[in-house]
């Protein structure tokens, strides 16, 4: 296993891209509901920082978030909502266009979670639960203060189960196959984005539990 001191390796535009995209589909969500540049700014900013905010402030708690100390972030706000201004009412900016956004966004935020916690010297399981939280959290902040429920509460098409796979993935190829970080998070990227937008194309989903349908799942197996 790669010491946790040599594990951080991975390139910032991995962060970077991943804020950019998540904070995408903030803005795409404050045009559909109406939201002014203010509004559309808070709704970008709390969708592309979120999950770094909770991975840093709350779990790693290594001094100022790096949102914080790096100027580039804002950066990637900014030009998301230029690119939201000049594009937001293309149809493919819909409720299917967010998804796949999302699809974009969230192996790279499970990648970068993952390494700064093995480089913060957490182990491994610690490191694949903050990498999935990383990997969906903005997304969380986002459909709270948009006032809708949370796609990782819901019943439905695979949204934690492609961040939880594409992590386990990342974590099998750095740890257990020494492939180097930046491959093996391009990989991810690429597993978690497919897994989720397969899941949306043959609507591959979760169902709500209930107490009958564990007693008729017993039942068959018993059969």
């Amino acid at each position: 296993m790669v010491p946790p001191t040599e594990a951080f390796t991975l390139p910032l535009y991995f962060d970077l891209g991943a804020v950019f995209v998540f904070a995408l589909s903030g803005v795409v969500v404050a045009i559909r509901k109406g939201y002014d540049i203010v509004g559309m700014f808070f709704l970008a900013l709390a969708t592309g920082a979120g999950g770094g905010l909770i991975r840093d402030g709350l779990f790693l708690q290594q001094g100022p978030p790096l949102f914080a100390t790096q100027p580039a972030y804002l950066g990637m706000i900014v030009l998301a909502m230029l690119l939201g201004l000049m594009f937001g009412d293309h149809p493919f900016f819909n409720r299917r266009g967010v998804a796949i956004i999302d699809a974009a966004g969230i192996g790279g935020f499970a990648v970068v979670g993952i390494e700064l916690s093995l480089a913060a010297g957490l182990g491994v399981p610690a490191a694949l639960l903050v990498g999935i939280i990383n990997g969906v959290g903005g997304s969380v902040i986002r459909d709270v203060l948009a006032g809708d429920p949370p796609l990782i509460l819901r019943p439905g098409q695979f949204y934690a189960l492609a961040v939880v796979g594409g992590s386990g993935a990342y974590m099998a190829m750095t740890q257990w196959l020494d492939l180097a970080v930046a491959l093996a998070g391009w990989l991810t990227i690429f597993l978690t984005f497919a897994i989720r937008v397969l899941s949306i194309e043959l609507n591959w989903s979760t169902h709500p539990v209930s107490r009958e349908g564990w007693v008729r799942f017993l039942k068959r197996k018993k059969e």
